[in-house]
């Protein structure tokens, strides 16, 4: 290809990745220099449409993508957020992304919720349109998509299952508990999405000779003034959770983590240029109980970072006085049990293992 560089961009909630989904966008990658993918749904677990968290999902995709060989920076990721029965939000959101101005083609085949709305309003695209429903994809054309994958999860088909299943969502179902998960989603009976504050938070725990610490500092403004927090903050639009957790990390306590393979559950990361640890998705919570979400309401999305050493070799890392958070260390876990933390971070916490026998 020559001339100026050409970017798809494939929206998609890809819940779970099909084969469909990967060789769709191998097929672009042989067409394209980029690809840019947007994860939908952000926000919402365990229901029939959004039976798995996006974080989970991006690492679905793009650990099929390393199997599959190709070169990963040539793939970008923007997460979606939801819009609930507002089309039009959605849109203007979803062609709005970063680097839009960049994206030369954009890619969907799903006809009910985009291409068929898009005539109703008269839209026309900035950018080309491919439908890989009417394109021949030649080799790379696998025709199942993500509802017969569930049904085939539902109907306990396992070799169904490998049919249709991208790698990496073979790789990872167990890992997240996806088989329960999808089971539980296909009754609908999951988190709803509760508009507000969307939110990203970090457990960090230390644990040495029989004991075990938790990192966290007391809230300087706002809901919960003063009282003990985990670090975690807002995710910004179009942002990983991920990297909204690991962004408040750094900046309310000074703990930088290096991201080392984003396509493994849990996340391969470092600390400090040394030490090699994990980061697990533990789920996501969801209120509009002001005495636990506070005035904004929302949902947060705890993750845990599990150190095996004395919480005094990290003592020098800490910024204990950030503009979120002030009086910053790493506290016994008896300690936080007894005072409790803001918003719903104590479910996170014990989430994450800790604290099991608080109030």
């Amino acid at each position: 290809m020559t001339g100026s560089l050409e970017t798809a961009y494939m929206p998609g909630r890809f819940a779970p990745p099909t084969r469909g989904h990967i060789q769709t966008m191998l097929w672009l990658l042989e067409r394209f220099d980029r690809l840019v993918l947007g994860i939908g749904s952000c926000y919402e677990l365990g229901t029939v449409r959004h039976p798995l968290l996006a974080s989970i999902r991006e690492k679905m995709v793009l650990s099929s993508l390393r199997a599959a060989g190709v070169a990963l920076r040539r793939v970008r990721i923007v997460h979606l957020t939801d819009f609930p029965g507002d089309w039009d939000a959605w849109w203007r959101h979803t062609t709005s992304i970063p680097g839009i101005e960049d994206v030369t083609h954009f890619v969907t085949g799903n006809e009910d919720d985009i291409l068929a709305v898009m005539r109703a309003k008269g839209l026309e695209l900035p950018f080309a349109l491919i439908n890989p429903e009417k394109e021949d994809l030649g080799a790379f054309h696998f025709a199942y998509h993500a509802t017969d994958l569930r049904k085939a999860i539902v109907d306990g088909d396992y070799e169904r299952f490998r049919l249709i299943a991208a790698e990496g969502t073979i790789n990872l179902m167990g890992l997240v508990g996806g088989f329960a998960g999808i089971r539980r989603a296909m009754q609908d009976a999951g988190t709803r999405f509760v508009p507000g504050r969307q939110a990203a938070d970090a457990v960090v725990t230390c644990e040495h000779a029989g004991r075990r610490w938790l990192l966290c500092g007391r809230r300087r403004t706002g809901d919960f003034k003063d009282v003990l927090a985990i670090p975690g903050g807002g995710i910004a639009v179009y942002e990983s959770p991920l990297d909204a957790a690991l962004r408040k990390l750094r900046d309310e306590t000074g703990l930088t983590f290096e991201i080392m393979n984003r396509s493994v559950e849990p996340v391969h990361l470092r600390l400090g240029g040394s030490r090699l640890c994990e980061i697990h998705t533990l789920g996501i919570l969801s209120t509009d109980d002001p005495r636990l979400g506070g005035t904004r309401g929302g949902s947060a999305q705890p993750f845990h970072v599990a150190l095996d050493c004395d919480p005094e070799v990290l003592r020098p890392l800490l910024d204990r006085d950030s503009a979120g958070l002030h009086d910053v260390a790493f506290r016994p876990e008896e300690e936080v049990a007894a005072a409790g933390l803001a918003f719903q971070q104590m479910h996170s916490v014990r989430a994450a293992g800790l604290c099991l026998g608080a109030a």
